[in-house]
């Protein structure tokens, strides 16, 4: 398969997935069935959504939910087929928003302007407040909730990346220190050569000048002796030479150097460096400036390396508990997790009980140590370790989030149906009173007064009595509380034209 159309066929699949609740508003039976054309525009828009999930995930969620809201509270049909056909993909577009955006914060004012703007579209088309309250509440749990899952889905990978690169990071580890391990092998073997040999070496050399000075040796053989004699000796010193060379580290630094030199020397060899050191230095004999000085110094290695011709600043500070050195320079390309040397480094600074980053961040490459005056406990944690750590906490938190939000949107779904059940029932009660004062032959002006402003349900309940012929009923309600007993309970009235023609009390249990 070509891996270049695999996330075709993948949208391609999702698609069809996605479409098929849409293929069922078509085909049922249920009120409020989709026509053909419907059916056509809501494959359209599922479609629109997956193109755009990639490049502009939250544009696909403002898509995904304003199709959404128009099923389900736009058409005057029953919202049931609605809601059902187009609820997979509002999901789906904001789980695949919460798994790529990267800025949380960007993601939420994109939800906030995305429910606004749907909330707007719902009340030009409706100017129905119930409906743009249905379509605030949809908006923010069904896009919302889909992203912090979607979140934690990221933020859950990227800790499985942490790992690997902690586990790579160990693995480098663990070949340099095996390397250390043979490169320390084979300067005890040398040493022992030259122990060995070189001790063999010079009893040979000494037998052998025994001989240059033997009385009974003529001088031709003397002579011959003498050039053996030199021969052995030369190799010895050879092979001092050679474990000498095997035991060669790099050159230390100079008693007495400091970060001033270091960058005056950088300068003469054509490098753009500024210092800015602050406070008293520390003995330049001491392990703490030797310390910091080989900061800088391999600092202004990778530097000229890496980096040729830019701009590289020094700021060293030293203070009488530590010194803290800052170098940094455009970020021309990655060294961070490569090379021997900036991790020798962070081991030198760790042993020193100090504490040690290198890495690039908005295109600066920035190099800062702490070398305290006295070394402390030793830190065993590594930067992949902090890392991995970093990641942890950033999916715990995600997680901790995810369920939070869940929670809140849950409850504060649950306490605005509350309310606005409240508020429906309080704003619709016909007081018994009035309804018994009320009699069938009177006129819409003299039942007005009586009637609150709103109606308790707007469709005939499935319990209704059959109505008088060429009559329209409204219903409202007995009573202030929605989650008694009685909430069940309505009054009737019917009027046939402007005249009341019947009032009946219905229970639709």
């Amino acid at each position: 398969m070509n891996p270049t159309r695999s996330p075709l066929i993948r949208d391609v699949l999702l698609w069809a997935v996605l479409g098929l609740p849409v293929w069922w508003a078509l085909a049922t039976t249920h009120i409020g069935r989709f026509a053909w054309w419907e059916c056509a525009l809501g494959l359209v828009a599922i479609g629109g959504v997956l193109a755009l999930r990639r490049s502009r995930p939250m544009w696909a969620v403002l898509l995904a939910l304003t199709t959404w809201s128009v099923a389900t509270v736009v058409r005057p049909e029953s919202t049931v087929v609605g809601f059902a056909a187009f609820l997979p993909v509002a999901v789906a577009a904001g789980y695949s928003a919460g798994v790529r955006v990267d800025r949380p914060r960007d993601a939420l004012v994109s939800l906030a302007w995305i429910t606004a703007g749907v909330a707007l579209l719902v009340l030009l088309a409706r100017m129905d407040d119930g409906a743009v309250l249905v379509s605030v509440i949809g908006t923010a749990f069904f896009g919302a909730l889909p992203w912090f899952l979607g979140r934690y889905r990221r933020q859950h990978r990227d800790l499985v990346w942490a790992g690997w690169e902690r586990a790579e990071q160990l693995e480098r580890e663990q070949r340099i220190i095996a390397e250390q391990a043979r490169l320390r092998e084979r300067t005890r073997i040398a040493g022992d050569m030259h122990d060995l040999l070189g001790h063999e070496l010079s009893l040979v050399a000494l037998r052998i000048g025994g001989l240059e000075v033997a009385p009974d040796l003529d001088e031709r053989h003397r002579e011959v002796a003498g050039q053996a004699r030199s021969a052995v000796t030369s190799a010895a010193e050879r092979l001092r030479e050679v474990v000498e060379m095997l035991r060669e580290e790099p050159p230390p630094l100079t008693p007495g150097g400091d970060v001033g030199d270091l960058v005056r020397r950088a300068r003469d060899s054509g490098m753009d460096v500024e210092l800015h050191e602050s406070g008293e230095p520390a003995d330049p004999t001491s392990l703490r400036q030797r310390a910091v000085c080989r900061v800088v110094q391999e600092a202004l290695t990778n530097a000229a390396k890496h980096a040729p011709g830019t701009e590289v600043s020094v700021r060293v500070e030293h203070t009488a508990a530590d010194t803290r050195v800052s170098v940094t320079n455009a970020a021309t390309s990655d060294r961070s997790g490569e090379g021997y040397g900036l991790v020798a480094l962070a081991e030198r600074v760790r042993l020193s009980g100090g504490e040690f980053r290198a890495g690039a961040q908005d295109g600066v490459f920035a190099l800062t140590a702490r070398i305290p005056q006295e070394a402390g406990p030793i830190a065993p944690r590594s930067e992949s370790a902090d890392r991995l750590a970093q990641a942890r906490r950033r999916v715990r938190s995600s997680r901790t989030t995810a369920i939070a939000v869940t929670a809140a949107c849950v409850g504060g779904l649950a306490v605005i149906s509350g309310g606005i059940a409240v508020f429906d029932a309080a704003t619709s009660v016909l007081a018994p009173a009035d309804f018994d004062r009320l009699r069938p032959g009177q006129s819409r002006a003299e039942v007005e007064p009586y009637l609150p402003m709103r109606t308790r349900v707007d469709e005939a309940p499935a319990t209704d009595p059959p109505r008088p012929p060429g009559a329209e009923c409204a219903y409202y309600s007995t009573h202030q509380n929605p989650f008694d007993e009685r909430r069940l309970e309505l009054f009737r009235l019917c009027f046939r034209g402007d005249e009341l023609v019947s009032k009946d009390f219905l229970e639709t249990r």
